[in-house]
């Protein structure tokens, strides 16, 4: 159990605590609950796809070279990613038993790599990247890539318009909504930030969200 690793680190035993709780809960579901949750994220799993042709379009390669490859990137930074909760939840509808025993190993040994836990040797563990990684593109790529590619910009703005249509709770959202369904299983997480973050619950009752 995640308790049991003090070498791990907060960061590590928070994401562990997490994985485990949302493993317990798919547990207790049954497969027509399972599947009522893969049906309600298949809008975003669309956006996703969007986003993933995006990047590989425009700036997959340039990233491999300036930055994976070299060892350099920012975005992979140790400890330095933001997981929402539904991240989590939307990862394990998607991925095989094998991929999330990877993520559980990943977090269960010490990170000496001076990276991010879930980099792995060809990239990263999730099978959907979180959000915060997927929507994170550095100046200095988007300065080169926007120089060559002038629609690429309007099109990275129309990506994040579509973002906060799943997780900025101005409305009812996805990533809040997830969130609601797995506080009423009894899940605990340091991750559940539109039920626990100051600035997202102010930002919900500004809107009159969850009353």
């Amino acid at each position: 159990m995640s308790q049991d690793l003090p070498d791990s680190g907060d960061y590590n035993r928070d994401q562990l605590n997490t994985l485990e709780g949302i493993r317990e809960a798919f547990r207790k579901l049954g497969p027509s609950k399972i599947m009522r949750l893969q049906t309600i994220i298949t809008p975003y799993q669309a956006f996703r796809r969007d986003l993933d042709h995006y990047h590989h379009q425009y700036f997959a390669a340039l990233c491999v070279k300036t930055c994976f490859q070299t060892g350099l990137s920012a975005c992979c930074g140790f400890e330095s990613i933001i997981t929402f909760f539904a991240d989590h939840v939307i990862n394990f509808l998607l991925s095989s038993g094998e991929d999330i025993m990877s993520l559980f190993r990943a977090l269960e040994r010490p990170n000496e790599s001076g990276k991010c836990v879930y980099l792995g040797e060809t990239g990263c563990l999730f099978r959907i990247r979180p959000i915060s990684c997927a929507m994170f593109f550095c100046e200095q790529a988007k300065r080169t890539i926007f120089e060559e590619h002038d629609e690429a910009e309007s099109s990275l703005k129309t990506f994040k318009e579509e973002e906060k249509g799943y997780t900025w709770p101005t409305t009812p959202v996805l990533f809040d909504e997830i969130e609601k369904y797995f506080i009423r299983l009894g899940v605990k997480s340091a991750h559940l930030y539109f039920h626990q973050s100051p600035g997202l619950l102010m930002l919900k009752a500004r809107h009159g969200i969850g009353r």
